[in-house]
């Protein structure tokens, strides 16, 4: 499989002033730091792949995505997509890719959703049949028809991040990067964005670099993960490979009767992590080395009335959490 993104010793470094002891003197004597927003990365994306891209706020993964777009010239290192420089061939390059900012839109604010991606025909010089083919199967997927009329400022949220991602796609990029796609929408739009995206990867073959705080985005749609923190990255491997090797702990969901601040007591003075508390639920965490599935139902039962329970692994979100922790 061919590599469609190189990353080779990448880096983004800002000078930032530094603030002085003494604000006067500071006035005249500026003096700065550098900051390594990215330090000095290398990776490779084959075409096809969706990977995730994540990290706590501030580790630089916006800032790598802005250099793979062409938007940031890189301090050092080297970025090929599609096997040129972003930055030296930008019109080439913003013709094979797609990028959806969840905070950010590509839409004109006051002309109707359609007079927009007609703008975008013409900016993209997309062909009269595949324009009209692809506006028709999006429109059709991710509920468009009712809001092609209405100017943008019109829109909800998720009405507006339905229509930015139409956008991002009318042209057939071969790689689409996706900065928090789903942020602030409700669980149906998120759930009929991550579909769409899905459906695109397996049969169009479009290759997807997500960064997104909503692991469920990252779970639901790659394969693999790199996680950045500090401007370096810390992990780069298939999620998968990630669960086997970082899952020594589980949770465990149980749902008891009475009242649950005397439960969540009762499992405090056993010493048992208490990671979640619902309705009619207590999540606990326990460690696999320590505990065989069967004693610690033994032992819960003792303490509690149990009256259902369920076992699953760690989402990705906490093993991540963890390895960012412990670094």
């Amino acid at each position: 499989m061919e590599n469609i993104i190189e990353v080779k010793n990448l880096k983004k470094i800002y000078k930032r002033r530094k603030r002085h002891d003494n604000f006067l003197k500071g006035m005249f004597e500026r003096q700065y730091e550098e900051f390594k927003a990215v330090n000095d990365i290398s990776f490779t994306i084959e075409k096809g792949e969706a990977v995730g891209y994540v990290g706590p706020n501030g580790s630089g993964k916006s800032t790598t995505i802005k250099m793979l777009s062409g938007i940031l010239q890189p301090t050092s290192g080297a970025v090929y997509v599609n096997g040129i420089a972003p930055l030296e061939h930008r019109l080439e390059n913003n013709k094979n890719i797609g990028v959806v900012f969840g905070n950010k839109s590509q839409l004109w604010w006051d002309v109707p959703v359609k007079d927009s991606f007609l703008m975008l025909k013409k900016l993209y010089n997309i062909p009269d049949v595949q324009f009209n083919n692809n506006l028709e199967e999006f429109v059709n997927v991710l509920n468009l028809k009712e809001l092609l009329n209405v100017p943008e400022r019109q829109l909800s949220l998720g009405q507006r991040v339905r229509s930015n991602i139409t956008a991002a796609f009318l042209h057939d990029p071969s790689i689409v990067y996706l900065d928090e796609p789903t942020i602030g929408l409700d669980t149906e739009s998120k759930d009929s964005i991550r579909a769409f995206i899905k459906r695109l990867n397996d049969i169009k073959k479009v290759t997807f670099v997500i960064t997104s705080h909503d692991y469920q985005d990252i779970e639901t749609l790659c394969k693999r993960i790199i996680l950045i923190n500090h401007g370096k990255i810390i992990l780069d491997s298939p999620i998968e490979n990630v669960r086997e090797e970082f899952n020594r702990y589980k949770t465990i969901s149980i749902k008891c009767e009475g009242n649950n601040e005397v439960n969540c007591a009762i499992l405090e003075e056993t010493n048992f992590k208490i990671v979640g508390v619902e309705a009619d639920h207590i999540q606990i965490e326990y460690d696999t080395e320590s505990y065989d599935p069967v004693e610690l139902l033994w032992l819960l039962r003792k303490k509690l009335s149990i009256k259902d329970v369920v076992i699953s692994d760690r989402s990705i979100e906490a093993i991540i959490k963890d390895i960012v922790h412990n670094q």
